[in-house]
């Protein structure tokens, strides 16, 4: 060998070596991926055979429900509890299976909220049935709501399965990718080592063979998990089944079956079913299991049973490997309906017997008996022929009766009217008609079951309740007149009484002008004149003349707020509170006062009396403070809370109403008082403590009413008042009668 050929050799002996080795650990790195891989397979068909027994928990669970409310023995009350923890169990399973999963974790989450809530609804249910029957609980268990739940969570379980299913089809698909990758790099390494080609292809078959026993394991896994699906809905339907073969013996018979037949269902698998049951050859369903394996069609029959005593209901389907018959125990329904008939028959019998008016007509509306109506009229036999009963009805109303009756044959509904019947004495009487259509299957009218009632007492009682109704409206009537001549006299009174306020305080103020001008004169020219005591009554003099004038000019401008108002214009609030703290700027400077305010509103209002009610409140605030603390007056609007309610006001309208509040710290009013401070001439101080003449507030109140408002305050003595008043965005009506 030379040189280069040892070298060569040399060379490719390590290459070979290295790609043995890189062949070897990444086919081992494979296997342990594929072996997980296979892990993940498990998992996933471990998840959908879960879910697949969280479905048969679900029925199981609405067949125990169902069973409970259809026989209310607790024997199904205790397999539904049961069942409903089989569900929670089904639950945590998938809980822990899908942990890794955080999207099967959210959808696992709202299923379990939605069986709760259909589990729910079942308790609701069979609490109603406990208490209300089997119809309402049935309505309750049967409504759009639970039927949506259930499809809810059928459409969650369907979106975790298909989830489940397309992370089969990835898992599986990774598999085969790595295979593939493994073989691609045997085949880079099979021209330099053909030991390691031998190693990896064993290894690529074992791969295979694994992939195929997994394989294998998942179709047996969905084919027991089918079957064991198809077992528990059979064990779970309320009827009964059994399977025949092409020989007439049993190949599958239920737990159902099993206690209707009282055998064991696994000690007649493979028997012959009239061996078995040979009084049953012979018999209605005898034939009719021949003629379906015969005709090859379905057969629904209904059969009573001598040697049980029992009624069944079956359904036959047959098919090539022989017959699938589902079938129950009807007796207690036959039962019922047989009971049914024989109380028809008795009712029939009350009808004919009973001494009432009480008839029957055929479909046509012809009598058929009619014994009570010929006692009640004394019409004979002949005379009542066709439409010959119309004859003891009044005149008046038989063209009425005839004609809802043709209306009520038509429609096929209930005849019912009022009218009189002409009876033995020959006097008519009032009598309340119903009668009742008899329909069959077909929805034709049989024949008419119908009554007639004698109400003329409570004709004659309603007769005389109108007539009472009658005249006392006509009273409520003319009471209502005397009350509207009377408010407009009073609304004259009213007006000529404000005139005359007005009037006579303008009058007033000459004769105590000149008073206090004549004072004022007498003590500038005769001052040396006059000793202490003259010159202390002659400020009296002034100091009541003063007074006086001050108190008819309040006085004048009470009586101007509902006579002299001016027309409701849009008014910005702000403004008008910055002309009445320009009026006080004196009072404010002289007491210091801090005055605040929010923004205010604009408002439909009367801007000089809302100029003079801001005045007079902040006024108030600033004369009635606490000796050596500034005044702090805080003035605030706001919408009122219509669901709240203030006071009196009708927050049912549509337009918006105002709350207003003056807030100060000054020393506050007693409680009982609260309600006596808007009256005119009331004082709760003296004027040596607090000047004033007592209309302030009573301007303040007229002022707020003619603005269709309320005015009042809340306090604590020694802290301070605030006064609220109510505005309405726009005038109503009532104030633009007001104004004009």
């Amino acid at each position: 060998m030379n040189r280069l050929s040892a070298k060569f050799v040399a060379v490719s002996f390590p290459l070979a070596l290295l790609l043995l080795c890189g062949v070897g650990v990444i086919s081992y790195l494979s296997f342990l991926r594929l072996t997980q891989e296979k892990h993940w397979v498990i998992h996933t068909h471990q998840v959908l055979e879960t879910l697949d027994h969280l479905h048969l928990a679900l029925s199981n669970t609405e067949h125990a429900h169902s069973s409970y409310l259809l026989t209310g023995m607790g024997t199904y009350n205790k397999k539904y509890e049961q069942e409903i923890k089989n569900v929670a169990k089904q639950i945590q399973i998938i809980k822990n299976l899908a942990r890794d999963n955080i999207k099967q974790q959210e959808q696992l989450q709202k299923l379990e909220l939605k069986i709760k809530e259909k589990f729910y609804f079942l308790q609701i249910s069979i609490e109603i049935f406990e208490q209300q029957g089997l119809a309402k609980a049935v309505e309750v268990a049967k409504n759009n709501q639970t039927i949506n739940t259930d499809n809810q969570i059928k459409n969650i379980t369907q979106v975790m399965e298909s989830e489940e299913k397309k992370l089969l089809q990835q898992r599986i698909a990774n598999t085969d990718k790595g295979i593939y990758q493994i073989i691609f790099i045997v085949f880079l390494g099979y021209g330099l080592s053909s030991f390691l080609i031998i190693g990896v292809y064993l290894l690529l078959q074992k791969q295979i063979q694994i992939n195929k026993v997994l394989s294998a394991e998942a179709i047996h896994l969905e084919q027991q998990a089918a079957k064991a699906k198809l077992v528990n809905i059979l064990e779970t339907v309320t009827d009964a089944f059994v399977a025949l073969d092409g020989n007439w013996c049993y190949t599958y018979v239920n737990q159902r079956a099993g206690q209707i037949f009282n055998r064991r269902p696994e000690d007649l698998i493979g028997k012959n079913i009239w061996q078995e049951f040979p009084e049953g050859v012979g018999q209605k369903f005898y034939h009719a299991y021949y003629q379906a394996v015969t005709e090859q069609k379905v057969i629904e029959i209904e059969e009573y049973y001598p040697p049980w005593d029992r009624w069944f209901e079956n359904r036959i389907y047959p098919s090539q490997e022989g017959l699938s018959i589902f079938f129950q125990d009807i007796t207690r329904r036959k039962l019922a309906e047989l009971a049914l008939e024989n109380s028809e028959k008795r009712y029939r019998s009350l009808v004919l017997a009973t001494s009432q008016a009480v008839w029957l007509a055929d479909a046509q509306g012809f009598p058929k008996e009619y014994s009570s109506w010929i006692a009640l009229t004394g019409q004979t036999q002949e005379e009542l022929q066709v439409w010959g009963w119309l004859n003891a009805v009044h005149p008046e109303d038989r063209e009425f009766s005839q004609f809802l009756w043709n209306q009520a044959k038509e429609w096929k509904s209930p005849y019912k009217l009022e009218h009189r019947v002409q009876v033995t004495d020959g006097s008519y009487r009032f009598f309340a008609v119903r009668g009742v259509p008899i329909l069959d299957a077909d929805n034709q009218i049989q024949e008419w079951i119908g009554t007639h009632t004698d109400i003329t007492d409570r004709k004659l009682a309603e007769e005389t309740l109108q007539q009472a109704k009658a005249e006392l409206e006509v009273k409520v009537q003319e009471r209502t007149a005397e009350l509207e001549k009377l408010n407009e006299e009073l609304r004259n009174s009213n007006q000529e009484l404000e005139q005359f306020a007005y009037v006579a305080s303008h009058d007033l103020q000459e004769p105590l002008r000149a008073v206090t001008g004549y004072s004022q004169l007498l003590v500038e020219e005769y001052r040396e004149r006059l000793d202490e005591s003259a010159q202390e009554y002659i400020d009296y003099i002034i100091d009541g003349a003063r007074r006086m004038q001050q108190l008819i000019q309040d006085l004048l401008a009470y009586s101007r707020i509902g006579t002299k108002g001016r027309i409701f214009t849009l008014t910005d609030c702000n403004i008008v509170l910055r002309e009445a703290l320009s009026n006080l700027q004196v009072a404010i400077a002289e007491s210091q006062a801090v005055i605040t305010h929010e923004p205010l509103p604009n408002l439909l209002a009367d801007k000089t009396q809302l100029i003079q009610l801001f005045q007079n409140l902040i006024g108030n605030a600033i004369k009635f403070r606490r000796k050596d603390v500034p005044p702090q007056i805080h003035i605030s609007a706001a919408i009122v809370d219509k669901n709240r309610g203030v006071g009196e006001e009708d927050l049912t309208i549509d337009y918006q109403i105002w709350l207003f509040s003056v807030q100060d710290n000054g020393i506050g009013i007693k409680s009982q008082y609260l309600n006596r401070i808007f009256e005119i001439f009331r004082r709760l101080h003296t004027r040596r403590e607090f000047s004033g003449t007592g209309i302030g507030l009573a301007i303040c109140k007229k002022i707020v009413e003619r603005h269709n408002g309320r005015i009042w305050a809340e306090s604590q003595l020694g802290v301070g008042t605030t006064f609220y008043f109510t505005l309405h965005e726009s005038a109503t009506p009532e104030s633009l009668d007001k104004d004009v």
